[in-house]
């Protein structure tokens, strides 16, 4: 019995005496994260005239509520739509401040059009702001507050290291409660929300309302990792449900340092379209395996025109990156400095070869296109009827007078052109990356696939959206 009462007492020890070690590892709690975090969150409030372009139609979307399965950004609700139009709106949104001398970072779509803007900091002062610049083809912008003292800055975390499930923290200024503080998990990441070309957006189900845009979202070592920018509501109330949009930090720390250099984001294209490579593509191809995305299409005078690329030609490399998808493609353009030449390797004509692009600069005003739908493609007939380009098609499909090709004028609803994709009144340009006229030319090219014993032949399609590449099943 003594024995057992010593063991006993050593075993007691040992766990009270190992209480402190274990608290010391697992790093500050949330109330500590906060108390770090929450003097460099900022509320912003100012108003919008009714004519400013940014009060209609964006914030009546934000004042009635978002309908189901729509993105809207969390900016104040404000007056009631039928006001928007007689008086200035009231707006409400967050920001952080990532400089001691004053500079802060918010969404643009917080700032744009408004006037008289205020900042007030955790200690509830109050101070003008004016907006430094922003973005065009990013919704990030930056103001600057004057105050006597340096002011506490947030810290940057690596937004590439996130990881799903973390726990994370988002601080903001919902409905006009300052200094709200909500918790949750990173839900997914790369998310697409039809933003931009490049969307990359961080998902979480940390509460996220209107007033949150522009504010942070930390991870539990107290560093911001996104911005609260979007959120996906239900009904008409356009509270959260569980799914908010944050862009990456990674993307805001490049954005806010190119806007304090030079008061604008340069962004990079090399001006051509792109989807992704489906395995029904690769094959008509001739590619060992499904990979890359394919250009669907160029533009006249663009990078990728000058240095040889061409509609069918499939992206592989990006300098030192694979390319795995079409917006991480977008976004490492979009990141390159205009002016910069890159190597790309490309699938050209059945092989692999390397082309030299100088990336160009992205007009202000302009997005590039949004990347197209992966085409579907399932083995049986074709299944349409095709007719050369006369004056009777174009008025009928209301084909342009410079478009070439074969117009498609019956799809059947069994066939393997529809399962492809293929509609009525689409213009089929290319067959195999060869021009068709007539629509001998597509059966010729067809004919050609099949004694090659191809599953697939690809099509280059145009119709109301655009050019985009197709692929048939031969089967």
């Amino acid at each position: 019995m003594p024995r057992l009462t010593v063991c006993l007492s050593a075993l007691v020890a040992t766990l009270l005496c190992g209480v402190p070690h274990a608290r010391g590892d697992e790093g500050p709690s949330t109330p500590d994260v906060v108390l770090q975090d929450l003097s460099a969150v900022v509320s912003i409030s100012g108003l919008r005239p009714p004519s400013s372009p940014a009060a209609l139609p964006a914030d009546v979307s934000s004042a009635t509520g978002a309908a189901a399965g729509t993105p809207t950004r969390n900016g104040s609700p404000g007056q009631p739509a039928k006001a928007t139009a007689q008086r200035s709106t009231r707006i409400l949104g967050s920001g952080f401040i990532i400089d001691p001398s004053g500079i802060i970072v918010t969404n643009r779509h917080v700032v744009e059009g408004m006037t008289n803007i205020l900042v007030t900091l955790e200690d509830n002062t109050l101070l003008h702001a004016t907006v430094l610049a922003q973005a065009s083809q990013i919704d990030v912008a930056l103001l600057k507050v004057t105050r006597g003292p340096p002011l506490p800055a947030v810290r940057f975390g690596d937004s590439d290291a996130v990881r799903v499930a973390d726990p994370v923290l988002a601080i903001g200024n919902p409905l006009g409660f300052e200094g709200s503080v909500s918790q949750g998990i990173v839900s997914a990441l790369n998310r697409d929300i039809r933003d931009s070309p490049f969307d990359d957006y961080i998902q979480t189900d940390a509460a996220i309302n209107h007033g949150n845009s522009g504010g942070p979202l930390f991870n539990m070592r107290g560093e911001v990792i996104g911005m609260d920018t979007a959120i996906f509501a239900a009904g008409t109330s356009g509270g959260s449900i569980g799914l908010g949009f944050a862009i990456p930090s990674n993307d805001v720390k490049i954005v806010a340092a190119a806007l304090r250099s030079g008061g604008v984001m340069k962004v990079g294209t090399l001006d051509f379209r792109l989807q992704q490579v489906t395995p029904g593509i690769a094959d008509a191809l001739n590619m060992p395996k499904a990979e890359g995305v394919i250009v669907g299409g160029t533009k006249e005078g663009g990078a990728a025109a000058k240095c040889g690329i061409i509609a069918g030609d499939i992206i592989l490399r990006y300098g030192d990156m694979d390319v795995k998808d079409v917006r991480a493609l977008a976004r490492a353009i979009a990141r390159t400095p205009p002016g910069t030449a890159v190597n790309l390797l490309v699938w050209h004509n059945e092989e692999p070869k390397v082309v030299v692009a100088t990336v160009q600069e992205l007009p202000s005003l302009a997005s590039p296109p949004p990347a197209l739908p992966a085409p579907a493609a399932n083995p049986s007939d074709p299944g349409w009827t095709l007719r050369p380009i006369n004056d009777t098609a174009r008025r009928t499909f209301g084909i342009g007078g410079d478009q070439s090709g074969v117009v498609v004028t019956q799809v059947a609803s069994d066939g393997t052109a529809a399962d492809a994709g293929i509609s009525v009144g689409d213009v089929i340009v290319e067959v195999q990356q060869a021009k068709v006229a007539e629509p001998n030319d597509v059966v010729r090219q067809v004919s050609l696939a099949r004694e090659q014993q191809r599953r697939y032949v690809a099509l280059l399609v145009h119709n109301a959206d655009g050019l985009r590449w197709l692929a048939l099943s031969l089967g």
